[in-house]
């Protein structure tokens, strides 16, 4: 249908369905004064003015209902044409502006203070093909880092650094059976942010099965690609992981969860990047198990929940003890195997005019895990440091959300000095203003 004959249809709509809720005179009075306007700026011709007047007087209420629900599906499709072979096509995206200040002590006594005003933004498209359980995603996102999708004000106004990378590709498919997923995508398990840093997308291969009350959900992921010929090494880096999550409908969720990596030579990679915050170009002596939980209740008219995980890394004394190993910390550094966190939220800053607080406490061994994968922003991704979050979030519309994060973390060993756990004091401080669509 042409642009004028859609304009057409919608002004019959809208000028049929308007005397419903006035008198005769008044509505005929209203709808010759649009017409006149609209011939004037040459929108219609007399005689297309002329036929709207007519079909203004004849059309039942029925028929306007018709009429304007022809012209919006004709200008939806007139708009924005589906490929034939796709059935569904939601566009998101979402931009945050955040300042942040941060203040980080080594144990050596070395200080150090920073102010930064950042954003991101992103924008992603989810597509579903007809008649399959096939379905694909993109997201395009500020900063090629693997664990941020920040981006710095500054430099006298340049775009050095906002350009946009692809964040997320990937290919699902879902049935009765499971969910599975192919390429770059969300990681799905049921994790804290503290050890799955939530701007952290792997790459590989998911699966998800669900049994009653149980979901299992598996991961293979490519850390590093090399080539077989290189020297000295030329293994490939892989991890893997597994979960169990069990549920009892009400509130409760138990997830064990095991993860290990293969071993490989990222260290001396021809590809990873590894640009992470205090990233470290090695992912060995890594196989972790965990016990995530948590429990949601209603109390006082608000969502509550209690929520936490309790971890270890089997292969922690080996990272200690190797010296060419980023966690080696001497031969008297021992038992840097264990972390935690424990948290309480209370509230939904998802609609306007909602509140959303919570308080969480967070405890990370020397070597219980990787920053390759911890939360980038709690205690500038050092291990070996425990503290507390505190956040809060205000829905100002259902669009738009400010929200207060402060953190403060210390040293959990001080005789312990690998070159990712020699961080003191640390704190944190972050307001965003976050808009969605």
């Amino acid at each position: 249908m042409k642009i004028r004959s859609l304009a057409y249809a919608f002004l019959v709509g809208m000028l049929t369905s308007a005397p419903l809720s006035m008198s005769q005179s008044q509505s005929e009075s209203s709808t010759d004064v649009l017409l006149r306007v609209l011939v004037r700026k040459g929108i219609l011709s007399e005689e297309e003015a002329s036929e709207v007047r007519q079909e203004v007087s004849v059309v039942s209420q029925y028929e306007q209902a018709a009429i304007v629900e022809e012209a919006v599906q004709e200008f939806q499709s007139a708009s924005m044409p589906m490929p034939s072979n796709l059935s569904g096509l939601k566009l998101y995206g979402d931009a945050r502006f955040r300042y942040q200040y941060e203040n980080a002590e080594k144990i050596s006594g070395e200080n150090n203070d920073r102010s930064r005003w950042r954003y991101r933004a992103r924008f992603g498209a989810d597509m579903t093909f007809a008649e399959s359980g096939f379905s694909m995603g993109a997201r395009l996102e500020t900063s090629s880092s693997n664990d941020s999708t920040n981006v710095n004000y500054g430099g006298f106004f340049d775009k050095a650094g906002d350009e946009l990378y692809l964040g997320l590709a990937y290919l699902r498919y879902q049935n009765e059976v499971g969910d599975f997923y192919l390429g770059k995508h969300k990681q799905p398990f049921y994790l804290s942010k503290a050890f799955w840093d939530s701007d952290i997308n792997p790459e590989g291969l998911s699966e998800s099965f669900s049994a009653g009350n149980w979901t299992f959900t598996s991961g293979q992921y490519i850390i590093d690609e090399e080539r077989e010929s290189r020297s000295p090494s030329s293994e490939d880096d892989y991890l893997i992981a597994a979960q169990a999550n069990w549920t009892d409908g009400e509130g409760l969720v138990i997830a064990p969860i095991v993860m290990a990596t293969s071993g490989g030579s990222s260290e001396n990679s021809e590809s990873a990047t590894f640009k992470g915050e205090n990233a470290i170009k090695s992912f060995h002596d890594f196989f972790v198990i965990a016990l995530p939980f948590e429990y949601s209740f209603s109390g006082g008219g608000q969502k509550q929940k209690i929520f936490g995980t309790l971890g270890k890394n089997l292969e922690a004394d080996k990272a200690v003890a190797d010296i060419d190993s980023p966690f080696y910390g001497g031969p008297d550094s021992d038992d840097q195997d264990l972390f935690f966190n424990l948290g309480y939220q209370v509230g939904s800053a998802k609609k306007a005019g909602a509140w959303q607080y919570g308080l969480e406490y967070r405890y990370i061994e020397g070597a219980a895990f990787t920053p390759n994968l911890t939360d980038s922003d709690f205690a500038k991704n050092h291990t070996n440091q425990h503290g507390f979050v505190f956040s809060a979030a205000y829905g100002v519309t259902d669009f738009f959300t400010t929200a207060l994060t402060y953190m403060k973390s210390d040293t959990i060993d001080s005789d312990y000095s690998s070159p990712v756990a020699d961080a003191g004091d640390v704190q944190v401080l972050q307001i965003d203003g976050n808009v969605k669509f």
